[in-house]
């Protein structure tokens, strides 16, 4: 599988977009999507924390001609600082998938092998009502090009990333390689850290290595989950509420 997930991300050497304060924002479109299709880029677009975005970096979200704004973090996380959009005008949602925050303690020990497959599954489980209505907005054609981001782009970005591509017909080599892609943006977020904010930089240096992972294989289990309890991305967005003409809509818009 890791060879196949390394020629998958030579194809799109650029589908990452540099920001000088954000990381991991990441153009979902370019993914092969079966049937000689494709998804558009410049639609749908995945990030980190984007509360602390430079001037320069709004420039690039003018250019992109970004209109919608889905902040997955919680109330609190929010409340340290929320999109510019005073400099900046979108349409800003924040929806939080779950309240519950994570409890890092159960990713040390016995418990590293289990900690992603049980923390996303809590989410999918417990934070149905925020899913659907992120997906009630993200499926909408008036709302792109839209960016969905929480604090480090990573766990429940990543969910709705993954549910996103499943959904739009993308190989689960390709979901799981999106992924993996947050490693390399996880580490220059903690290098940037160490020079900007050094109290932050050691706190997060503190953590269990898995929680700052991006491990294919852990997304892959939840993956499996969600086709053995739901019959995959699409039946899990059913049963939550999301209608289907709205799904085909979507994927008539999304692909190309």
């Amino acid at each position: 599988m890791q060879e196949k997930l390394r020629d998958i991300a030579l194809e799109a050497p650029s589908r990452r977009i540099p920001l000088e304060r954000a990381f991991n924002f990441r153009d979902l479109g370019g993914y092969r999507a079966g049937a000689g299709k494709h998804l558009r880029r410049g639609k749908l677009y995945r990030s980190d924390d984007l509360f602390r975005l430079s001037d320069r970096d709004l420039a690039v979200f003018s250019k992109l001609g970004i209109k919608t704004v889905i902040d997955l973090r919680t109330e609190v996380e929010a409340g340290r600082g929320r999109f510019p959009a005073d400099k900046y005008p979108v349409d800003y949602f924040q929806n939080s998938l779950i309240d519950i925050s994570a409890d890092h303690s159960l990713a040390r020990g016995d418990g590293e092998q289990d900690y992603i497959y049980l923390r996303y599954t809590q989410i999918l489980s417990e934070g149905r009502e925020g899913i659907r209505e992120v997906f009630s907005r993200l499926v909408r054609p008036d709302a792109a090009p839209a960016v969905f981001h929480c604090v480090a782009g990573k766990d429940r970005t990543g969910l709705v990333a993954a549910i996103t591509l499943e959904v739009l017909g993308v190989e689960r080599e390709q979901v799981l390689e999106d992924y993996s892609l947050t490693k390399v943006a996880m580490r220059e977020a903690i290098e940037w850290l160490e020079s900007e904010s050094p109290t932050l930089a050691a706190r997060m240096s503190e953590l269990p290595p898995v929680v700052l992972s991006a491990e294919p294989e852990n997304l892959a289990r939840v993956l499996a989950w969600l086709d053995e309890q739901h019959g995959g991305a699409e039946g899990y967005l059913r049963s939550l509420g999301v209608a289907g003409e709205d799904l085909v809509g979507f994927r008539a818009w999304m692909l190309e």
